[in-house]
């Protein structure tokens, strides 16, 4: 159960989770540390594409799925992030603005699609729970 519930959230993460994560938890921190957040959030976006594109390969995921080991799991994705990490360094500039902007891009829809599931839900809800009228006073 647990296992499975990890392969989900491993498969699941993207560059538009990943930057909505990073940047509404640093919205719970000090002001400043927000401040240097927000001004290097194309930094982070480029990050975050690179490491889920990364850790969404397939021959990573199955590799990942068949150990059973979770100290083996541990190493096995210590070991992507270090690959990964030095892939990253390797990019140029515009490989990196690139990036940036795929993590903006989903980020923006994943946003709009919240909002248009928000909008759903709430309409579904006053259709099922109407607003109860005001009782006459007698």
């Amino acid at each position: 159960m647990i296992l499975e519930n990890t392969m989900g959230r491993l498969q699941q993460l993207g560059a538009g989770w990943g930057s909505w994560r990073y940047l509404s938890g640093a919205t719970a921190k000090e002001k400043t540390w927000l401040l240097g957040v927000i001004q290097n959030r194309a930094g982070y976006g480029a990050w975050i594409a690179h490491l889920a594109r990364g850790l969404g390969d397939k021959d990573f995921l199955l590799a990942f799925e068949s150990e059973h080991d979770p100290w083996a799991k541990s190493k096995l994705v210590g070991e992507k992030i270090r690959e990964l990490r030095l892939s990253f360094r390797k990019l140029t500039d515009d490989q990196r603005a690139e990036l940036a902007g795929q993590a903006e891009s989903e980020l923006r829809v994943g946003l709009a699609q919240l909002i248009k599931d928000k909008t759903t839900l709430k309409s579904l809800i006053d259709c099922v729970d109407p607003p109860t009228a005001p009782v006459p006073a007698q």
